[in-house]
């Protein structure tokens, strides 16, 4: 058969086994990947070596490391810290509420680089505040909704973790190409903020001095420092050439464990059962995506064995001539891809495809990353299958369809920042090339 046939073979399992039946994503992979082999007469043997051997890699350590240091960071009450220093500093402009949900998502991101967890810390204190400052339920969903994906987008990250070992390029670079489109989202959020709820909002009339202004910051900054002081040691370790990114992942799980028992013993806090917890859905989320790169790896194998790439790069650089337009067809795949499937299976999926095209048509691979994860993320706040809205939804109680309609001002903007992404280089390589 030739290979764009197999290719629908593997598409039609795959989606039909992951979108009719509910197959975990994982297993659909490796079951679309048997059948392109039976319908190929290919020996399954391979399979049990390239299992084997995708998930003997020590980048790979990364992931479960950083997973663990944000779920400690996650259940450490560090949310809290970071909302009363962005508080302290924004929280007498017009839509303030909105500006720290913002600016903390953005900052949280940094600790656990998961786009839930963020609306789960962040929207579960910032919604009911926003809700007494008489912002609609379904606006302040739609609010922690849009400003969780920066999550993803402000490092590290597992999805660029996965980027980064899947296209052969420096992880390290992949999560500062991503710094740019999320510095624009968050001034684009922002704005948006301002003009649908500050303007509505009177201008505080107590007045405050310099001085007790800068108290106020100065106590919140004392408190936040345990959070602060973590990207320091992450980025600065690896950009000073201290360690890798996968031994930053270990320093971030020994950060994040000290700071733990330094609430335990110094605050009283009653965190022993919540680690046992966290400690449990750091394994699972890890073994979850173990499965996912085991049998993505097996499909990334078969793909290259049957040649599906090779055609696809052909056909398209024999109908596209030009990367701009390849690019339209790349972010359209991405985006929807993003709406309906894991971030971390799309990257796995979709990226052995279509890399080799991007390259042989000289798109920089760490451009083409920035463009990959920004897409995947807008899409999970682009309606109907948008898992950051409805997780927003059960913390607000707000009814869908007023959430999609109070959201998409966010979609647009997002939208508007994939496309400066992808059509204006610099925004995604000025970071990575400075610090190379």
């Amino acid at each position: 058969m030739s290979p764009l046939a197999l290719l629908g073979i593997f598409l039609l399992f795959f989606l039909g086994l992951a979108m009719c039946f509910k197959v975990p994503v994982g297993y659909s992979i490796g079951m679309a990947t048997l059948a392109v082999l039976f319908f190929d007469g290919l020996s399954s043997k391979i399979l049990c070596t390239v299992a084997f051997s995708g998930l003997d890699s020590f980048p790979l350590l990364a992931v479960p490391l950083f997973i663990f240091a944000g779920a400690i960071m996650q259940y450490s009450g560090i949310a809290a810290a970071l909302i009363e220093l962005i508080d302290s500093l924004v929280g007498r402009l017009r839509g303030s509420l909105g500006a720290v949900t913002i600016l903390t998502s953005a900052a949280f991101g940094v600790l656990t680089g998961s786009c839930l967890a963020t609306i789960s810390c962040v929207g579960g204190i910032m919604v009911p505040e926003m809700k007494k400052k008489g912002y609609s339920a379904s606006y302040c969903a739609a609010l922690a909704a849009a400003a969780s994906f920066l999550g993803i987008l402000i490092p590290p990250s597992v999805p660029g973790i996965m980027y980064g070992l899947c296209a052969s390029v420096s992880i390290s670079q992949v999560w500062m190409s991503t710094v740019g489109p999320a510095l624009i989202c968050i001034v684009a959020f922002m704005g948006i903020n301002y003009f649908v709820q500050g303007r509505r909002e009177e201008k505080s009339t107590v007045r405050i001095t310099f001085p007790l202004y800068i108290k106020n910051v100065g106590t919140a900054f004392l408190s936040s420092i345990p959070a602060l002081i973590m990207p320091v040691i992450i980025f600065g370790g690896i950009y000073g050439g201290i360690f890798t990114a996968t031994e930053a992942g270990a320093v971030a799980v020994v950060y994040g464990m000290i700071f733990f028992l330094y609430k335990k013993i110094f605050h009283k806090n009653e965190l022993t059962s919540k680690f046992l917890g966290l400690t449990l859905n750091a394994a699972i989320s890890t073994a979850a995506i173990c499965i996912l790169i085991d049998f993505s790896n097996c499909s990334g194998r078969v793909i290259s064995m049957i040649g599906i790439a090779e055609a696809i790069k052909v056909f398209v650089t024999a109908h596209i001539a030009s990367g701009a337009v390849f690019l339209i067809f790349a972010n359209v795949i991405f985006l929807i891809a993003g709406m309906l499937i894991d971030i971390n299976a799309a990257i796995l999926l979709i990226v052995p495809l279509l890399l080799p095209t991007a390259t042989a048509m000289g798109i920089n691979p760490i451009h083409f990353g920035a463009i990959i994860l920004v897409n995947l993320s807008v899409g999970f706040i682009t309606p109907p299958f948008c898992s950051s809205v409805f997780m927003a939804q059960k913390i607000s109680g707000a009814r869908y369809v007023d959430i999609v309609k109070d959201v998409m001002p966010f979609v647009i903007a997002s939208l508007v920042v994939v496309l400066l992404t992808t059509y204006i280089p610099a925004i995604s390589t000025f970071i990575p090339n400075l610090l190379a």
